[in-house]
């Protein structure tokens, strides 16, 4: 009876002893699965460091900008390309235009030019457009007050054949809408169709024709400077609130455009009137 009790307390013993063997490697898993007392720390830093490292790829001053990328730090550099002077599309894609925009803003910075967005084109790209006060410009002319700008209906005529022609091509030398405007031929088209005639170039109007006014009115023409040749190189019909109708380029055509541009303030050299 005794070696009975025995014998089952032996096996009550061994049963417990496999039970607990058996279970020791789920409860040892278990702890590794929660990585003890210092695995929150470790997963943390770790939590941590992909988001220092998230941050700074997403910095705005990482690495260069050039042909073939695209994102919203192209779109930044088209929209502040815009800002001095060119007309691109910010459609985030740095293409060829936007290229040729980049190395013509080089040129006339003193950079290094290489079409490429680097830390001095990108430092001297922004604060040229955002920190007025490190950037000395031309102040463009003002919008005279309403007791001073009274237009002539010459001067009104003019506005009025100036916005129809709005989207017209550009053509080198073209001087009807048929063939398409320059410069300077759009100006003399305008004119004439109001019975003035002018001479050809910007040069020779500036030198010849009209009197120079300090501050434009509407229907004046405003000059410009040093844009595709040194001296007076193109003009525009002012129409109020520094703006102006000027044929532009093959991608524009005549268009209407703000002369607060950086790329007009440097280059504006006066106004005249031609009624």
């Amino acid at each position: 009876m005794v070696e009975h009790h025995h014998n089952v307390k032996k096996y009550a013993v061994s049963t417990a002893l496999l039970t607990s063997l058996a279970f020791t490697p789920v409860l040892s898993g278990s702890v590794l699965a929660h990585g003890g007392p210092d695995a929150g720390t470790s997963q943390n830093k770790a939590s941590v460091n992909v988001q220092v490292d998230k941050q700074k790829q997403a910095g705005p001053n990482v690495g260069l900008i050039t042909t073939g990328d695209r994102g919203e730090e192209v779109k930044e550099v088209q929209a502040a390309l815009n800002d001095h002077g060119h007309d691109l599309s910010t459609d985030g894609i740095f293409g060829a235009k936007t290229g040729g925009a980049v190395t013509d803003f080089q040129e006339n910075n003193a950079l290094q030019v290489d079409g490429i967005v680097g830390p001095e084109t990108k430092e001297a790209l922004f604060s040229a457009t955002n920190d007025s006060d490190n950037v000395t410009i031309q102040e463009a002319p003002e919008t005279k007050t309403d007791a001073e700008t009274v237009s002539s209906d010459a001067q009104n005529e003019i506005i009025s054949i100036a916005q129809s022609l709005v989207g017209t091509p550009y053509e080198y030398g073209g001087e009807s809408p048929q063939t398409g405007f320059d410069s300077s031929g759009f100006i003399n088209y305008v004119f004439a169709q109001a019975g003035i005639d002018l001479d050809r170039t910007h040069a020779d109007m500036w030198a010849n024709n009209g009197t120079h006014v300090d501050n434009p009115s509407p229907g004046d023409v405003v000059f410009f400077e040093n844009t595709y040749q040194d001296g007076p190189s193109h003009s525009g019909i002012y129409i109020g609130d520094n703006q102006m109708i000027h044929a532009g380029t093959e991608e524009t055509g005549v268009e209407v455009t703000t002369m607060t541009y950086d790329y007009w303030q440097s280059r504006y050299i006066g106004a005249k009137s031609f009624d």
